[in-house]
């Protein structure tokens, strides 16, 4: 771990060593088991909870299902992948370029308390006032400014904003900390991006998690939305601040706080459906299906909203792959149909 000075571990500092070990023990023992397992096993469970949702199960050979289990791994990935990122990039370009710098660190192992419970507050302040109080006031203006003032204003604010509130950051950090002169610049420079990034972040959150809390009773849905921006903050100061224990930590508890924000903004539940339109399979609205003309003459068709051309309109396609189509009808029942029945299919 890297150590901010040479002086006798603290409580902090145990705590610290411990998450890095076991963190780097972790990973250095089951990479490539996870690499191998968890590809395949969330392809495969991204699907499992497609067709129960759908209650229906297709008939596909080895090969196509063995492609399909790799496709939606790599997209389950990709979209995990995004909220680790999220969460583990902000921290890790403020760390290592302003406070983990030689004359910064210098400066502030000075100004920490040799050691006890006066080092962890003040080190716990400085990790506030350079994460979480930026990430909570750019989090709270961008949402501002969007839902309540002019979204015509968002774009301004969100790029200006930052600016304002690193500098007072920066300049209350190197006043606390009896940082060298002009260090406020350096950590303008330096938080700008993160900032701004977070800030799109928990807007985007909010944009969201909107939908799932607006049936909510009217306290608790907009109780809900204020404290989104003071969580989010909070669970992106507390990855950013991790890293004072190495790379491997941090990437942890990102991949432990992406899969439950993943889930607290719906990406995570929806992910099954979202896959499944992606990749063309079904989950999407056909503007028309061509039967077959001697498919439509048998008793079983009738049943079917199909017109005089034997054409069924406005269908939603469920599932597209394999021996048999599967479509929910406008009355909500779901028709499952052999794919040698349909000559042709016809998208918006």
């Amino acid at each position: 771990m890297p150590r901010w000075t040479d002086q006798p571990a603290t409580d902090t500092d145990a705590v610290f060593d411990f998450i890095l070990e076991f963190s780097g023990t972790f990973l250095r023992r089951h990479a490539s088991l996870l690499a191998k397992v968890l590809p395949p096993t969330l392809g495969f469970g991204m699907f499992l909870a497609y067709f129960a949702r759908n209650h229906f199960y297709p008939s596909f050979d080895l090969f196509q299902f063995s492609s399909l289990l790799l496709a939606a791994a790599c997209l389950g990935f990709l979209t995990i992948g995004a909220f680790v990122a999220a969460l583990f990039l902000p921290g890790a370009w403020v760390y290592y370029g302003f406070i983990n710098t030689p004359a910064i660190k210098e400066d502030i192992t000075y100004a920490l308390p040799y050691r006890g419970e006066g080092r962890f507050r003040k080190l716990m302040l400085l990790m506030a006032l350079v994460f979480f109080v930026p990430y909570l006031l750019i989090g709270l203006s961008d949402a501002i400014i969007l839902f309540f003032i002019d979204p015509e204003l968002f774009i301004g604010v969100s790029l200006l904003a930052p600016i304002l509130i690193t500098l007072l950051a920066g300049i209350v950090v190197q006043w606390l900390f009896k940082l060298q002169s002009f260090s406020f610049l350096k950590f303008v420079w330096q938080a700008y991006v993160p900032v701004m990034a977070v800030g799109y972040f928990i807007v985007w959150m909010l944009g969201k998690a909107y939908p799932l809390v607006n049936e909510w009773p009217l306290f608790t849905k907009w109780a809900t939305l204020c404290a989104a921006p003071l969580a989010i903050a909070f669970v992106v100061t507390m990855t950013s601040m991790v890293f004072i224990a190495g790379w491997n930590a941090a990437l942890m508890f990102s991949l432990f706080f992406a899969l439950f924000l993943a889930g607290y903004s719906g990406v995570l539940t929806t992910l099954p459906e979202t896959m499944v339109k992606t990749l063309g399979l079904g989950n999407y609205q056909a503007k028309a299906i061509v039967l077959d003309a001697s498919y439509c003459a048998k008793e079983q068709a009738r049943v079917l909203p199909t017109d005089d051309q034997c054409v069924l309109n406005d269908v939603q396609v469920v599932w597209s792959l394999g021996e048999a189509f599967v479509l929910r009808l406008a009355d909500g029942s779901t028709a499952r149909l052999p794919a040698t029945a349909i000559r042709a299919l016809v998208k918006p």
